[in-house]
């Protein structure tokens, strides 16, 4: 990593760290919120949707404010939209107040986070754009450490159920304080990009765009539904306790920090479409694993390997995406991260129907599938690649052909200016 960089790296990576500090805490400020408002805890549950749902739409928008703004102005404007959403929770008491309160963070954190994605994807090419995107993922699992922990203290101390948002809401003026002194990436029309002689013969990435946008949306579909149905899973099936049983997400997140860093370290040294490959292979042979297993302690352990090998395919998958097109331009990033929010967003209404129709085993036969059709994606995704790859080298001129003729033409010319003499 480049010195030069490393400023701008750390205004991208808090991005991701004021995503997770909005929303790995609703659990923690679940109970404490319900009381605030006199209202039902399954009630004030549906408060944490609209936070999705905004983040979502922040994504969205951000499909097409980088080709009118600086990456400055985008920060500026998602965190204003913040700290509005914010004031607004500070100042009300009637939950429907709240609901847009927190839609409005939604929006702002995930316009911001996609501001950060696009700071990483302009400064790094390659095996340096999948490291820096996977250390956004090792700092969004230790801030799922972090900031539940500081909302927990504050709560302790008898604080306002949501003194962990002005927590997280510091840490966002900082991110623009830092970002009026340091340099970031160019976007808009000021960074069009330029077309390469190459590029007409690329025409093909958009083909390989949307197989790995269609990648990104059956994983996220796969984990998520692995996640919301697990303990279910394990309760209702396999006898496990509830409080037990409620662990599983914890054994599958929890080894993802370690598995993000050895992916890291392992992309320094081997190409990261090996590393995605291995990664893919894993989390399909593993959900099988799973969805065959009748032992508790068959299946924790399985999760835990589950947790390891897989966490990192979604970085990986956004990094390779936004290199398919010349300077990775900014709607490419945020494009692929929409279609994540959608596999995410997707997932409780698909697999609810699902286990409706079939029972609660069908959750882990969902995941199975979304995990073996990505690995069948991405390996299209890959070919596609390699075979646009190929076509720009065929239509690249060969410089020792070309130098092998060149006596031959001077000669000629040189035969013509006698003659003409």
């Amino acid at each position: 990593m480049r010195r030069s960089t490393i400023p701008a790296t750390a205004v991208a990576i808090a991005t991701y760290v004021i995503v997770a500090g909005i929303f790995t805490q609703s659990g923690v400020v679940l109970q404490p919120a319900a009381a605030y408002f006199h209202a039902s805890v399954p009630d004030t549950a549906v408060l944490f949707s609209y936070a999705s749902a905004g983040n979502l739409v922040g994504i969205l928008i951000s499909l097409v404010v980088f080709n009118l703004l600086s990456v400055r102005a985008v920060l500026f404007l998602a965190y204003a939209c913040m700290l509005a959403g914010l004031a607004l929770i500070v100042a009300t008491h009637q939950l429907t107040i709240a609901s847009i309160g927190i839609t409005a963070i939604g929006i702002g954190v995930g316009t911001g986070l996609s501001a950060g994605a696009v700071i990483l994807a302009k400064l790094y090419v390659d095996r340096a754009r999948a490291i820096a995107f996977l250390s956004t993922d090792c700092a969004f699992s230790a801030s799922g450490f972090v900031f539940p922990a500081a909302a927990g203290a504050a709560l302790a101390a008898r604080w306002t159920w949501w003194s962990g948002y002005v927590i997280v809401a510091a840490l966002a003026v900082l991110t623009l304080i830092a970002s009026t002194l340091i340099a970031l990436p160019a976007t808009g029309r000021s960074a069009a990009t330029v077309r390469t002689p190459a590029e007409p013969a690329r025409r093909g990435a958009r083909v390989t765009i949307a197989l790995f946008a269609a990648g990104l949306a059956l994983y996220l579909t796969g984990q998520t539904t692995f996640t919301i149905w697990a303990p279910t899973v394990l309760q209702h099936l396999l006898g496990v306790p509830a409080l037990q049983a409620g662990t599983i997400v914890s054994s599958f997140f929890g080894p993802s920090s370690l598995g993000l860093v050895s992916a890291a370290v392992l992309v320094s040294r081997i190409p990261p479409r090996f590393v995605l490959l291995f990664a893919l292979a894993s989390g399909t042979t593993l959900t099988l694993a799973l969805a065959l297993l009748a032992d508790a302690h068959a299946f924790f352990l399985v999760t835990f390997a589950f947790g390891f090998t897989t966490t990192c395919m979604f970085k990986l998958m956004i990094s390779i995406g936004s290199e398919q097109l010349p300077n990775s331009p900014p709607w490419l990033v945020t494009f692929l991260l929409f279609c994540s929010g959608i596999g995410t967003t997707a997932a409780p209404i698909l697999s609810a129907a699902l286990v409706k129709l079939a029972g609660v085993h069908a959750s882990l036969w969902v995941s199975f599938v979304c995990y073996a059709a990505t690995m069948l994606v991405i390996i299209a995704a890959l070919v596609s690649e390699r075979s646009g790859a190929d076509r720009v080298r065929l239509h690249q001129p060969r410089p020792q052909a070309l130098d092998r003729h060149r006596p031959r033409e001077q000669e000629a010319l040189s035969d013509a200016t006698v003659a003409r003499a």
